[in-house]
């Protein structure tokens, strides 16, 4: 059996990010717990579930498929226009992932509770150089 750094210690880091964000609230329980933590924020209430992994997710299906029990029981929060629902990962090395637990799925997102949507890369095609050279279809120089 591995051993690791015990539960509190990964809730006591959650809760001193969840501070930066409005009033913090820790709800004692245990696995089967909907939810680890409260964050009363200005204008919501965000219901946070914590879980330590080994893993650096790049998808969210990826998280969906390895922490669906998580992520159901997340999912059965009422979700109303004043209430969140939030899935954190902490990795050994001490960073985090967030996650938005939506209706109709999870999108990642920041620390702070925002999602920024990654850049989007152009594709490198011979017509959408040709555009940005100047060059229109039919015209030549």
């Amino acid at each position: 059996m591995k051993k690791g750094r015990p539960p509190r210690v990964t809730l006591k880091e959650a809760g001193e990010i969840a501070w930066k964000r409005g009033e913090v609230i820790m709800v004692p329980g245990g696995r089967s717990d909907a939810f680890d933590l409260l964050i009363c924020e200005e204008f919501r209430t965000v219901f946070v579930r914590v879980r330590r992994t080994e893993t650096r997710f790049t998808w969210p299906l990826e998280v969906l498929s390895q922490y669906r029990y998580d992520i159901a029981r997340c999912h059965r929060l009422p979700l109303t226009n004043v209430t969140a629902r939030e899935f954190w990962l902490r990795r050994p090395d001490r960073t985090w992932q967030f996650f938005l637990v939506r209706h109709d799925g999870i999108v990642e997102i920041e620390a702070d509770g925002m999602y920024r949507p990654r850049a989007e890369l152009a594709v490198g095609t011979a017509e959408v150089k040709r555009e940005e050279d100047g060059e229109a279809d039919g015209e030549e120089e």
